[in-house]
């Protein structure tokens, strides 16, 4: 199992030639509304046009990018939990708000779009282009219509703004690599 991830970021020196600009551990990050999952936020760029060549700081918040922005997360979920789990509807409204502050100082905009739907909060939609890679342990991701799909090590899924849970049925963590690139909706019937 992976326990550490570690980035290897490459830029250019002063004369235009490639360097490690940034080497390094990425800190793992928790927060209470997703009781066991562990997050680690690799990378992101500024929203609009991605442009390479200067050495810009990694962008990490708002969690899910504007249009042209870009974030590298991996995130490892619990067992036998679902993404989002900890917002579900019976959960006293003083602990929700305290889960709420913790999840939006670690990452913004990520309980918003999961307490968009407090009957079923594993559900969440975001105007992103999500590609997703399972590294080790199995989940499944849930689709609107019931459908759903179990995804186990190699399983790529590329998600296109569309209402979606993970869960993690199993009694191992899955580690899920995620490329999410922000986009603009099209409009309804395009």
């Amino acid at each position: 199992m992976i326990e550490q991830m570690r980035r290897h970021v490459a830029g250019h020196d002063g004369k235009g030639r490639s360097i490690f600009t940034d080497t390094g551990i990425v800190p793992p990050t928790e927060a209470q509304l997703y009781p066991g999952a562990t997050y680690w936020l690799v990378w992101g760029t500024p929203d609009g046009t991605p442009q390479v060549g200067g050495d810009l700081p990694p962008v990490h918040t708002p969690f899910f990018p504007q249009p042209g922005g870009t974030r590298v997360i991996a995130v490892r979920f619990a067992p036998r939990q679902a993404a989002g789990a900890g917002a579900g509807g019976a959960t006293d409204p003083e602990v929700l708000a305290a889960m709420r502050a913790d999840a939006e100082e670690k990452f913004p905009g990520l309980f918003d779009a999961h307490a968009a739907d407090p009957e079923d909060p594993a559900f969440h939609t975001t105007d992103t282009v999500d590609y997703a890679f399972v590294v080790e342990g199995e989940l499944y991701l849930k689709l609107d219509d019931g459908a759903e799909d179990l995804l186990q090590p190699g399983s790529f899924v590329v998600q296109r703004g569309t209402r979606h849970a993970w869960e993690n049925r199993s009694d191992e963590p899955a580690l899920v690599l995620f490329v999410i690139i922000g986009a603009e909706r099209a409009a309804e019937g395009s």
